[in-house]
This record gives structure tokens, C-alpha cells and sequence, in this order.
């Protein structure tokens, strides 16, 4: 019988929705009773991550705790965050339940890792919370971490991502896209050897787009973790 996973959710919803359908792409199901339990606590009034890193907003942690002991009161065995920014919080959260929470940025170092020597330049787009909180230098010490400059970071990435047209606010994938890819073109000349696509909404954005470089998507290393668990 696979493992129950339980998946905090709702940073922003459609991310979640992007987890759920890799989940069920990469069971290796052969009715619909094969397929993994997953209990979802889609809850978009969460305060947003790169608000409260800023400085500028409410603390996103009482309600991501809120979230983990609800899905481990439903049952949950595993416990998956579906955002980059909230792994900020990570630790809090696992203390905070007995489920093993998996750590999306930690599988995506292992899987770095594996591909590229240390010290290798590494293309990363994220949210500007994640920039300040040094997050990905945090899970990524080995690795020369390539961003945007700050005018691409919010003219092109806060904006595909936060403005008013933006991904969260149901804009234009297209339009957004495109504003991403901008911000790519602006890392090409510093050789990175791959882009990580560190906020859910940008892989979404770039799903599916053929890139000079490997794209990899932590959400992407996030569901087949859960499945091989959730199976395992």
C-alpha cells in the first residue's frame, strides 16, 4: 500500500496543481487504484514568503504550521511543500510534526551534485525573498551561483511572477514567459553550465521551453522523491 503524502499547497495554486499532475505522471500505475493518496491543503491566504523576507509583511509560519499538523492529523506519512521560498521555514516545520517533510532544495544539491563538478557557475532565477534570505547559497555552497542583476530581478523576474499581470495574479503565461526568458538572456555571457528554476511559478512559465542550457525545475526533483517514497 503506498504512503499517504500530504502536500502543503496554495503558493499559488496552480504550482500545486503542477505537483499533483507530476505525481500521477510518474506513478507507474496500472488502474487508478494504483495511484498515491495524496492529501492536499491548497491555502492561498498563506502570507506571502517574499513579502515577509523583504520585511514588508506578515510571517508566513504560523499558518505552514498550521497546514503540516492538519495534513498529519488527516494522515499524512510524508509532508511536501510546494514553493522554493517556504523552505525557509523548513526546519520549523519539520519540528513541528512527526511525518518526515521532504526538502525539495536539498534534492535539488544531491542532484546538482551529481551532474556538476564544484564550483561549476549555476544559472538561478528567484523570488526576491529567496535572494535576500541567501537561501540557495545556503543549500548551494559549492556551487557558483549566477542571478539576474537587480534591474532584471524587478523589472522582469518580480514582475512575471508579483505584478499586476503577473503569474500569481492569473496573467498571461505567454507574456510572462517571455519577460522570464529576458532575464535568462541577461545571464548568458557569465556561462552558466544550467538554470534552476527556483520558484514554482518560473518553472511553470518555462515548462516545456527549449533552452541553450538544461533547465531543471525542483519541483520536477520534488515529485519523483515523493513517488519513489510514497512506492518505496
Amino acid at each position: 500500500m503506498p504512503k499517504t503524502v500530504g502536500i502543503i499547497g496554495g503558493m499559488g495554486p496552480e504550482s500545486t496543481i503542477a505537483l499533483m499532475q507530476k505525481i500521477v505522471a510518474l506513478t507507474p500505475a496500472k488502474k487508478e487504484q494504483d495511484h498515491i493518496r495524496l492529501l492536499i491543503d491548497n491555502r492561498p491566504q498563506i502570507p506571502d514568503r517574499t513579502e515577509y523576507l523583504l520585511g514588508r509583511g506578515l510571517s508566513p509560519l504560523p499558518m505552514l504550521l498550521e497546514s503540516a499538523r492538519l495534513l498529519g492529523k488527516w494522515g499524512a506519512e510524508l509532508i511536501a511543500i510546494a514553493c522554493n521560498t517556504a523552505h525557509h521555514f523548513i526546519g520549523e516545520i519539520q519540528e513541528a510534526v512527526d511525518a518526515p517533510v521532504l526538502d525539495m532544495l536539498q534534492l535539488l544539491a544531491e542532484e546538482l551534485e551529481r551532474r556538476y563538478p564544484p564550483g561549476a557557475a549555476l544559472g538561478v532565477l528567484a523570488t526576491g525573498g529567496s535572494r535576500r534570505s541567501g537561501l540557495f547559497e545556503k543549500y548551494l555552497p559549492g556551487f557558483t551561483l549566477i542571478f539576474p542583476g537587480e534591474q532584471a530581478q524587478e523589472e522582469l523576474i518580480r514582475e512575471a511572477i508579483y505584478g499586476a499581470a503577473g503569474i500569481k495574479a492569473g496573467g498571461d503565461l505567454a507574456a510572462n514567459r517571455e519577460k522570464i526568458l529576458r532575464a535568462v538572456q541577461t545571464l548568458k555571457d557569465r556561462r552558466p553550465v544550467c538554470l534552476i528554476t527556483g520558484c514554482t511559478e518560473l518553472g511553470l512559465a518555462l515548462e516545456g521551453v527549449s533552452l541553450e542550457i538544461p533547465a531543471i525545475n525542483p519541483l520536477d526533483l520534488l515529485a519523483r522523491e515523493i513517488v519513489a517514497q510514497a512506492l518505496g
